[in-house]
């Protein structure tokens, strides 16, 4: 169900009510209906794909309560869905659901303080003409292009990540070849699972990453990192995606003016911290820095200038201006560089392996190892 659509006519994403009240506001044609005009008028706020239907809101016959409100649905004439396959709205039994979709920022309808507090700062730039919310869907038009090229197709096995994370993790007794230690079962902390990785990691020396070349593979060691990649690749194996790694520069640039935004807003610097781990975690943040950028061209100091006349908006008038679903195409980027890392690692084997059976059957060696059964 679509709440929201962009209006063609108003250059801006509405909801239902919104769009039919500036609808009989400014209707000069009373043959044209309002159904009529959403159809030639509005686009989804997400695939930007067009034809879409309004749906009036529905009550309940016995309480004459509304039991859902009313909507667009984006579907042709023999009632097939015509968003994208990827696009969040999308109900076709081929959805991608894939973890590229996450970048998604919808500026006002977050109960998050921080989002709602960087959703003001978007009605303040539309409002005062720094950028409108069409040059905020020539943006997610831009992302969408770059995903469409699908050139990047990777397969890989999630226990690839873990074991090339224990190339960066790994425990003193295990610097130089994997030591079994039945002493280490009585600690709290004991998972055969950690130690199988340990050990499959000196089978698999081929598989280290060159983190010093790339620092962004440091970030393996991070839990969230290495989760994060695993469920991409459990997700996105196989579907053609982009390689991210041509954002690099930009995503450099989108932290240097998010940390600025930060550091100027007195709110947002109690909400976030200091630390870049969470900077780079607020999609909101991101997507509101890649705006600043893409309307700027990529250019850092004209992106601050915009930025320091937002901040200098006291108040706004219409915070419905707001309503419009930005982006972080940024979102995941660690993790997306090491599956793209592990890719290559895993290309440059000169034998196939299959590492569903490699952690198997080590694990079950280990925990004869670690857990010998009583005589």
């Amino acid at each position: 169900m679509t709440i929201t659509a962009y209006s063609r006519t108003f250059k801006r994403e509405l909801d239902a009510r919104q769009l039919e009240s500036l609808f009989d506001e400014n209707n000069a044609d009373p043959a044209l209906s309002f159904r009529d005009f959403v159809k030639a008028d509005i686009e989804c706020p997400a695939c930007n794909v067009s034809g879409g239907h309004y749906v009036a809101e529905a009550k309940s016959q016995s309480k004459g309560n509304v039991v859902k409100q009313a909507h667009f649905a984006f579907r042709d004439s023999q009632g097939k869905d015509t968003h994208l396959p990827f696009c969040d709205f999308y109900t076709g039994s081929d959805k991608l659901n894939v973890v590229a979709n996450d970048g998604r920022v919808d500026f006002t309808r977050s109960g998050s303080e921080a989002t709602q507090l960087i959703g003001v700062m978007v009605c303040a730039g539309i409002e005062t003409n720094i950028f409108t919310q069409q040059d905020i869907r020539n943006m997610r038009q831009w992302f969408l292009g770059l995903r469409e090229q699908g050139s990047f197709i990777f397969n890989l096995n999630p226990h690839i990540v873990q074991i090339a994370r224990a190339s960066l993790i790994r425990d003193k007794r295990n610097r130089e070849q994997y030591i079994v230690d039945v002493s280490e079962t009585k600690n709290s902390w004991f998972d055969i699972d950690y130690e199988v990785y340990q050990s499959l990691y000196f089978k698999f020396p081929e598989l280290l990453l060159n983190y010093r070349d790339n620092h962004e593979l440091w970030d393996i060691r991070l839990k969230g990192v290495a989760s994060k990649a695993k469920s991409i690749i459990v997700k996105d194996s196989g579907t053609a995606t982009f390689d991210r790694t041509i954002l690099s520069e930009k995503y450099q640039l989108a932290t240097q003016v998010a940390s600025l935004v930060r550091d100027a807003h007195p709110r947002l610097r109690v909400l976030l911290g200091h630390s870049y781990s969470a900077l780079r975690g607020s999609n909101p943040l991101m997507a509101f820095a890649a705006l600043m950028l893409f309307v700027s061209d990529w250019d850092i100091a004209a992106a601050v200038k915009k930025i320091e006349a937002i901040l200098a908006v006291k108040s706004v008038n219409d915070i419905t201006a707001g309503n419009v679903v930005g982006l972080n195409p940024f979102i995941h980027y660690s993790a997306w560089v090491l599956v793209k890392a592990l890719h290559e690692l895993q290309s440059e084997l000169e034998y196939d392996v299959d590492f569903d059976a490699e952690f198997n059957s080590e694990k079950e060696r280990l925990i004869k190892l670690y857990f010998p059964s009583e005589p």
